[in-house]
């Protein structure tokens, strides 16, 4: 009887992945099979069920922790959005205007941007309230300081250094970046060099 007990447990963790993966890792493997589900069936087609499946795990491991599917899917979503960083230190205020505002048009790109849209196509205000929470907000308060900074270089007037110029930019790409299709690298350059700049160094 000893001989067979390896494998009876064998098969027993094999049809109950969620026993052997736990913490990160299983949050790593619902939040990929969310991705990998929307990309594949969509959004109105998703249900715990097949999320459970995709996943190796069971329903009840979902519902632990989440009440409902939209729940899942946005904690997910803000898990993959990544967050704006500050430029590096001793650029120009061209080049950190730049870093920024391609910071938030990647954002939608390099991770689980179509997967985002096809989301914020029918789920509407909560993708947009997540967009502003992890990319546009964090946006507006790095250019503030880049806005300062430039002032202390001697670049632009300090009396430029308000919310709505701060803004602008993340304003402008915010609409495409969230319903698609997003603007492209020639998009955030012309943002900066025919908006923004000729309306902060004009004398």
């Amino acid at each position: 009887m000893s001989t067979n007990a390896p494998a009876v447990q064998g098969a027993d963790q094999a049809s109950h992945p969620s026993r052997r993966r736990r913490g990160p890792a299983l949050q790593e493997a619902i939040f990929s099979a969310v991705f990998d589900q929307i990309n594949e069936i969509g959004y109105a087609r998703l249900t715990m069920d097949r999320i459970a499946a995709a996943a190796g795990t069971s329903k009840a491991v979902l519902y632990r922790r989440w009440e409902s599917r939209e729940s899942l899917v946005l904690d997910a979503l803000r898990e993959s959005l990544p967050t704006v960083p500050e430029p590096p230190a001793g650029q120009s205020l061209r080049a950190d205007l730049l870093h920024v505002l391609e910071a938030v048009r990647s954002a939608f790109t390099v991770t689980k941007g179509t997967t985002f849209h096809l989301v914020a196509a029918e789920a509407g205000g909560d993708c947009r309230a997540l967009a502003d929470e992890r990319v546009f907000v964090p946006a507006h308060r790095v250019i503030l300081g880049v806005l300062g900074r430039a002032t202390g270089r001697g670049e632009i007037s300090a009396e430029l250094v308000t919310d709505l110029i701060a803004g602008i930019g993340p304003a402008l790409l915010r609409s495409q970046a969230i319903d698609g299709p997003v603007p492209d690298p020639a998009t955030v350059t012309a943002i900066v060099d025919e908006i923004l700049l000729p309306l902060l160094t004009a004398r």
